[in-house]
């Protein structure tokens, strides 16, 4: 029992420690983790304001060009707007749009044929009163031809681009639009600039600025190729006026496990984009977990839990040998001092406690014990004959026939020399000691064969009875003795007769 409590304790003991130990490894890797993550998204933030920064100088040289091309030369704005999508991929299309009056959009379809040669279907007037404030916003150029069904369209009707156009009317810079899906077209935004203020056209003159230079981005260009994130990452891209809103930009992370989430903090981190112009919030956030604690972590902590295992095991084991070895010598130290060192049997000290707890137990139960004293005959001449080396072998050997003679509730002594004594507790009648008596005289009087000498002693022995005789322990020793003695008086006069 002790030593599976020692045991216990040491598995208990391993488990905080190695707890404290992965917590301490896990602490260290979610740290690192951390840390990482700040960099990436700061790294992320820096290639975000890099591409922003490159569609505005983009959109800046093709309103330059469109603005400087007075003619309205159509081939060579197409030309140049194809070395532009070329040159860069992220771009879906660039356009013109024009603000005009509901009214003024018969004129505009006239214009329209012109340059394209075919009629093109203009949108009617809403009517509405975000129209009536501020006009038609039809998009009169377009490239490339695949989005073609857009030319002449109001792009004034889309809510995501209402609030850049207004923007881009009151103060005349590049704007950027939220978040748009157009058919047959990936996600995407509109980079949105006047061109009026390069033609010098007083802002305060109706309807104006009247012209703009568009160009629709890819959201998904904006991310590197090789995102400078881990696994597990989560992007958005918002319009920093209205960051609750729809994203520009999502960039979805593998969801996480509820245990994940429970056990792991989750980060996450903003960064203001693309300056006046492009007014972007980019967030990046990323719940940690599992993943971030690498094979050398878990190499770490296997080995160290192993070692703390082992180590408190070897101590266990050393402890609980120190433990049975004072215990061996405690028990040792306790047979000493209550057994007799030839025979082995109990000795005065621990006999007499013995009768204690059995008169004890008799008062208790109202029975009866017999208390026998022997004391050997002839054992004398036994020393002084072969040596005291073969009497002590004598002595051993009746211990042994005694023992064999007795139950396994009574109890043998030796007082000292050749006296023994026998407790024999719960004695129905005088008979069954009788008994007792009878056969341990048979046995002891058989002879003994000791380094080839055959060697004959005998035995007296006297009973009492408790309570009979005694209440005390040594009256019920000075019965027994004063008994011993008569029989023996008895065997010597016996041996007289007979010679």
């Amino acid at each position: 029992m002790r030593t599976r409590l020692v045991y216990a304790g040491c598995i208990a003991i391993w488990l905080v420690l190695s707890a404290l130990v992965a917590l301490s490894i896990a602490s260290h890797a979610l740290l690192s983790a951390e840390q990482q993550f700040n960099r990436d998204a700061l790294q992320l933030s820096e290639q975000l304001n890099q591409k922003l920064q490159n569609n505005e100088t983009v959109l800046d040289s093709y309103a330059a060009f469109s603005t400087l091309d007075r003619r309205q030369d159509l081939p060579a704005e197409k030309r140049f707007t194809r070395q532009l999508l070329r040159r860069y991929p992220q771009i879906l299309w660039l356009g013109h749009i024009e603000r005009i009056a509901p009214e003024q959009l018969p004129q505009l379809k006239q214009r329209l044929r012109q340059l394209y040669g075919h009629a093109l279907p203009l949108p009617a007037a809403s009517g509405d009163a975000w129209e009536r404030r501020f006009g038609v916003f039809p998009l009169s150029f377009i490239e490339p031809v695949q989005p073609s069904t857009l030319l002449a369209a109001d792009l004034g009707r889309l809510q995501s681009v209402r609030r850049a156009l207004q923007d881009a009317l009151e103060s005349g810079r590049m704007e950027i639009s939220g978040q748009i899906k157009l058919p047959g077209l990936p996600a995407g935004y509109l980079l949105i600039r006047a061109m009026d203020d390069v033609l010098n056209t007083p802002l305060s003159a109706p309807l104006a600025p009247a012209h703009f230079a568009t160009m629709a981005i890819r959201a998904d260009s904006l991310l590197p190729s090789q995102l400078p994130l881990s696994d597990g990452a989560e992007v958005r891209l918002f319009h920093r006026s209205s960051p609750p809103g729809a994203p520009v930009l999502l960039h979805r992370a593998e969801s996480a496990s509820a245990l994940e989430a429970l056990l792991f903090p989750r980060l996450e981190t903003r960064h203001p984009l693309g300056g006046a112009n492009q007014p972007l919030l980019l967030t990046v956030s990323q719940q940690l977990g599992w993943r971030q604690i690498g094979v050398f972590e878990w190499g770490m902590l296997s080995f160290l839990s192993l070692a703390l295992l082992a180590g408190l095991l070897l101590v266990a084991h050393h402890y609980l040998q120190l433990a049975h070895g004072r215990r061996q010598r405690e028990n040792q130290l306790f047979y000493l001092a209550n057994h007799d060192r030839l025979t082995g049997l109990a000795n005065r000290n621990l006999f007499y406690d013995r009768l204690q707890h059995a008169i004890s137990r008799v008062d208790r139960s109202g029975k009866r014990l017999a208390l026998l004293f022997l004391d050997l005959d002839r054992f004398k001449p036994v020393n002084d004959t072969y040596g005291h080396v073969t009497g002590d072998r004598i002595l051993q050997l009746i211990a042994a026939r005694i023992k064999e003679e007795l139950r396994g509730e009574d109890t043998v002594a030796r007082l000292g020399g050749d006296e023994f004594v026998v407790l024999m507790e719960d004695i129905e009648s005088n008979r069954e000691a009788d008994k007792i008596v009878n056969r341990l005289k048979q046995v002891i009087h058989q002879p003994y064969e000791v380094s080839d000498n055959l060697i004959s002693v005998g035995v007296s022995i006297g009973i009492a009875y408790y309570p009979e005789d005694g209440l005390l322990i040594d009256e019920l020793l000075t019965v027994a003795d004063r008994k011993m003695y008569g029989n023996k008086r008895e065997i010597a006069a016996a041996g007289t007769e007979t010679v």
